[in-house]
């Protein structure tokens, strides 16, 4: 006796119709920045700075961007704006690589049924 499996997950041309929605949706953000928003507390150099008792200075907030191994960029985030900026452009960076991540799921299973990912 021959024993069939269920079909798993959504049909193809679900997959397609998906496929189709997202790829309307995907538009490269214009404001979108792939870096990391950091906050640190820093001590100085000085002997008498309360700072070395424990209460640091800060909170600083740095944008860092990494380019390879050894590379790397930081700076200061001076103002709210420029914080908030920063916030809503790597938000923007992280959900369009989101859809990214899911259109490559759906090329790969379509791939793995055999069917055409282009067109």
């Amino acid at each position: 006796m021959v024993k069939t499996e269920k079909a798993r997950g959504p049909t193809t041309d679900v997959l397609r119709k998906r496929k189709t929605t997202l790829l309307s949706k995907i538009k490269v953000p214009p404001d979108q920045l792939r870096a990391s928003y950091v906050s640190q507390y820093l001590t100085c150099g000085k002997k008498n700075c309360r700072c070395q008792r424990g209460f640091k200075h800060g909170p600083f907030y740095y944008l860092v961007q990494c380019f390879g191994t050894g590379q790397v960029r930081k700076f200061l985030l001076k103002t709210s704006a420029q914080r908030k900026q920063a916030r809503a452009g790597i938000a923007a960076h992280l959900k369009w690589q989101r859809q990214l991540a899911e259109l490559s799921e759906i090329n790969t299973e379509l791939l793995r049924r055999g069917e055409k990912i282009s067109g």
